[in-house]
């Protein structure tokens, strides 16, 4: 989801797809997200319906990652990742894309 309201049309692009990797380089993250699971030996980062977000941190942003049976955290996200068993809220990012 996008709660700034920043990030509407890359939360609808990954919308029901799966996350299969995350990178971080610096104060980047990419996540990779896919229509297959891992258990696809034939999905590969050349699928054509693979779908790359890029999150800069600038100086104090975070990423953190929550059980989704918990509790909601409390915290003010500029964009929040929900996968089936994950709750990931992102504050403090300077630039998200797809």
């Amino acid at each position: 989801t996008s709660p700034n309201g920043r990030f509407v049309e890359g939360a609808r692009a990954i919308d029901g797809k799966v996350l299969s990797r995350m990178e971080a380089v610096g104060k980047n993250l990419f996540a990779f997200f896919s229509s297959h699971d891992d258990s696809n030996s034939s999905c590969s980062d050349e699928s054509d319906d693979l779908v790359v977000m890029h999150v800069h941190f600038g100086m104090s942003g975070m990423w953190a990652v929550f059980n989704s049976t918990m509790e909601e955290p409390d915290i003010k996200p500029t964009t929040l990742l929900r996968l089936e068993e994950i709750i990931a809220p992102s504050t403090s990012s300077t630039a998200g894309k797809i």
